[in-house]
């Protein structure tokens, strides 16, 4: 509070001064206007024109009384004042009015009244910034303090929340207040709070609902808590809705969490009623053994690369019975169909994808038939076949009731997720809270549109242990932190749920002989070595197979989806065929080469 004189009339005070030659009004007027207030012993005085040799001074003046105390008054603006001229008008209030400490509050020309009033530093500062941050005169922008240490302002009618909302945060957390401060906005009203409020930061560990388990949807899976909006706590559930998005991607680097998450999205699912398959890397694996027991019929995919694409196969198998169904009841959609017959979901599980994705080079140099070469090889199908069984899956049967997500440290072609396969994915999580910003563009299709984990959770300790980022399919991007639980004790859980223990989780030895074939076993096939056939023999290039070709007269090795094989694939299909008679081998479709059966190789390699 302060004492001030209330105005009761205005008027213009004007001063005509010799000026000294010379006189330069960009470089004198100041000096000029110091030395007629101390003539006239009052300030305020500012140039208002040339007059020959004279200078015309004018300032305003008021003729008032003492009558009470407030924090801000009115006063009458000079004629003709324009809009333009706010911002000398201010500093000459200032001036004038110095002994009272004010400054201009609000201008208004075409009433002719400005309103000065007296401001704290902090509210003054308040006011500079956001008035800056949304590009406006410092008196369009009312500042008051709270209670609490924040702030009140009333905003100009320019303001517009999608494109200054931002800015005022900015202002509250970065300038006037910390991380932390939050921001309400009334467009309505055109006024805002600025609220003081805590860091917001995790507790280092949250529990796992595992008393929810059995009671939840199966088509929602929780997956985690988000970051709460100031203080330690937690703020609501992230949850991947598997409707608006069948497929989900894990990434992050070892020690970032991905187990931890993996693991509560298995147990939920099979909680809550999905059939439940694990695709994993033998030496990998040892972190899912806890499920094992739980997992659909022959859906332990983690003992060998063998096991791993027979377990897919089956399912991809189950898939396209479900389609023939679907077609059959004309609905598009498992979801369509009555609850009553309504598919029971498949949830997969593709752990380590790049180690079971990608290739190992042939060493150079070393003869086709060299045990270390047909074990490459031999290695390089299998893998060849569970890449493609995860893009099929994931491009065919979103709507037969699969869904899967895919783990892995890296996102990139190289590494087996090549962006074709990416683009498919609508649920993304980036595992760990301080990720490189190559890991971020790998994870996300626009890694700039998504949240970052802010800096003082990233340096937080074990408050940032399962932290990480999610970009999920209708949802806008969050950080999260996962649930945390041992694995016995999901374990317990759904053993007192009553879930049935399933002692063929593995794939049978005659699965897997027929979905992944060993080429080396080509030797014992008892087809001969084709370079015993002449090469008189051989069909020309894109001509029917002879009738004596192990496929039949006319017909082609293709695979899954009815498209040609080539090289290793095809001789695989090749060596299950009935033997051919003496002198003759499987041909390739594709090249019309031969086959070698030692190490699957044709004419296409070349």
């Amino acid at each position: 509070m302060f004492t001030y004189v209330s105005t009761s009339t205005s008027s213009i005070e004007r001063a005509r001064v010799k000026l000294p030659d010379g006189f330069d009004p960009a470089r004198h007027e100041a000096a000029m206007c110091k030395k007629v207030s101390e003539s006239t012993g009052k300030e305020g005085w500012r140039l208002s024109s040339v007059d020959g040799e004279h200078g015309i001074f004018i300032r305003h003046s008021a003729v008032t009384t003492v009558t009470k105390k407030a924090d801000s008054f009115d006063v009458k603006l000079p004629g003709g004042t324009k809009p333009a001229d706010g911002d000398k008008l201010a500093a000459s209030l200032a001036d004038t009015y110095s002994d009272y400490g004010v400054v201009m509050t609000r201008f208004e020309p075409f009433l002719g009244k400005a309103t000065l009033s007296k401001m704290t530093e902090d509210a003054l500062r308040c006011r500079g910034a956001v008035s800056t941050a949304i590009g406006v005169k410092p008196w369009e922008v009312q500042v008051s303090p709270t209670s609490d240490g924040g702030f009140n302002l009333g905003l100009p009618k320019t303001y517009v929340s999608s494109k200054h909302y931002d800015k005022l945060v900015e202002v509250a957390t970065d300038v006037v207040g910390t991380v932390g401060w939050r921001v309400k906005v009334n467009p309505q009203t055109l006024t805002a709070t600025f609220i003081p409020g805590d860091p917001p930061l995790f507790p280092k560990a949250i529990p796992s609902p595992i008393k929810t388990l059995g009671n939840g949807d199966v088509q929602m899976t929780p997956l985690g808590v988000t970051l709460p909006e100031e203080g330690e706590g937690v703020g609501p559930l992230e949850v991947i809705d598997w409707a608006a998005s069948a497929w989900g991607l894990v990434a992050g680097t070892p020690g970032s969490g991905k187990t931890v998450l993996l693991s509560w999205l298995i147990a939920q699912q099979l909680a809550d009623g999905a059939s439940v398959a694990i695709i994993d890397d033998s030496e990998k694996s040892v972190d899912f053994l806890w499920a094992k027991p739980f997992l659909r019929e022959h859906g332990w995919g983690c003992d060998s690369e063998a096991h791993a694409v027979t377990a897919l196969a089956l399912i991809y198998e189950e898939g396209k019975k479900r389609s023939k169904v679907l077609a059959e009841m004309g609905i598009p959609n498992w979801l369509n169909m009555p609850a009553k017959d309504r598919f029971q979901p498949i949830f997969v599980v593709v752990d380590e994808l790049s180690a079971l994705t990608v290739m190992d080079p042939v060493p150079k140099g070393v003869p086709k038939d060299h045990p270390i070469v047909m074990e490459i090889n031999q290695m390089n199908f299998l893998r060849a076949l569970i890449s493609r069984f995860v893009n099929k899956i994931i491009a065919e049967q979103r709507f037969v009731g699969i869904r899967m997500v895919l783990s892995t440290q890296v996102t990139n072609a190289s590494t087996g997720l090549p962006p074709s396969l990416k683009n498919k994915i609508g649920h993304r999580v980036l595992a760990g809270s301080n990720p490189s910003r190559p890991a971020r563009n790998q994870a996300f299709n626009d890694e700039s549109g998504v949240v970052d984990v802010p800096e003082h959770v990233k340096s937080s300790g074990a408050h940032a242990r399962g932290v990480g980022v999610a970009d999920l399919e209708g949802h806008a991007s969050v950080v999260y932190k996962s649930f945390y639980a041992d694995e016995k004790d999901y374990a317990k859980k759904l053993t007192e749920l009553g879930l049935p223990l399933n002692k063929k989780a593995s794939p049978t030895g005659a699965q897997v002989a027929e979905h992944a074939p060993d080429l080396s076993e080509s030797e014992e096939s008892g087809v001969p070595d084709r370079a015993e056939a002449p090469r008189g023999d051989l069909p020309p290039s894109g001509k029917p197979l002879p009738a004596d070709s192990p496929f039949g007269p006319g017909q082609t090795p293709t695979d899954i989806d009815g498209k040609p094989l080539r090289g290793a694939a095809a001789a695989a299909k090749a060596l299950k065929a009935p033997a051919a008679p003496a002198g003759t081998g499987p041909i390739c479709p594709a090249c019309d080469k031969p086959i070698d059966p030692s190490s699957g190789d044709c004419g296409c390699r070349w």
